[in-house]
C-alpha cells in the first residue's frame, strides 16, 4: 500500500491526481502518481525503455506523448514502483476518449523483473483506470516482448485490430473493465 504521505504527496494535485486503492507492494517497494518533480526518474527509465527495445526516440511523433518529461502522465496518469525511494518501473495511462484509455510505457528495470512486479505495475493502472471512469483500455505491444504478452493475456486482454497505426507494434489489445 501506498503510504500516508504519498497519498498526501499525490492528492496535493487536486481530486485528479488522488491515488487509487493500490494493490499491495511488495516489501520494500512502494507504488505511487509520479509528479512533476518525477520528471528526470521518468526520463531516465525511458532512455533504458527505448534502449532495451533498440529504438530511437521521436519526440516529433510516435513519442510526442514523452515531450518535456511526460508531462500529460505527469498530470496524473503515470504510476511508479519505486524501491527505496527511486524509481524502478512505471506505467502510464492516457485517455483516448471518453470512458476509453490506453495503457503506455509500461517498463521495469530489468533488476526488479519477476516475483510479480509486472504484475503488481499491471494491477495497479488498472485500478487507475477504473477509478478514473474507464470502461476499456487498449495496448500495443511486439511480439518479442513474450513476457509482456503473457502477462497482458492472463489479466483478460485480448486481440483487436490495429486502433492507433503504430508502426512499431505489432499486436493490439483490449480490456473490458
Amino acid at each position: 500500500m501506498v503510504d500516508r504521505s504519498q497519498q498526501q504527496d499525490a492528492r496535493a494535485g487536486g481530486a485528479k491526481n488522488a491515488a487509487p486503492r493500490w494493490p499491495a507492494a511488495p516489501q520494500g517497494y512502494a507504488l505511487r502518481l509520479a509528479l512533476p518533480a518525477d520528471a528526470p526518474a521518468l526520463e531516465s527509465l525511458m532512455r533504458d525503455y527505448f534502449a532495451e527495445l533498440g529504438l530511437a526516440p521521436d519526440p516529433g511523433g510516435l513519442d510526442a506523448d514523452l515531450a518535456g518529461a511526460g508531462q500529460g502522465y505527469l498530470r496524473g496518469g503515470m504510476v511508479l514502483l519505486c524501491r527505496q525511494g527511486r524509481a524502478v518501473g512505471c506505467v502510464g495511462l492516457r485517455e483516448l476518449e471518453s470512458g476509453v484509455g490506453e495503457i503506455k510505457r509500461m517498463y521495469l528495470a530489468p533488476a526488479h523483473r519477476g516475483g510479480g512486479r509486472g504484475r503488481l505495475l499491471l494491477e495497479a493502472v488498472l485500478c487507475l483506470a477504473r477509478e478514473r471512469g474507464m470502461r476499456r483500455l487498449f495496448l500495443d505491444t511486439r511480439r518479442d516482448l513474450k513476457a509482456a504478452n503473457a502477462l497482458y493475456e492472463a489479466a483478460g486482454f485480448r486481440d483487436t485490430s490495429d486502433y492507433n497505426a503504430n508502426p512499431r507494434a505489432q499486436r493490439f489489445m483490449v480490456l473490458e473493465l
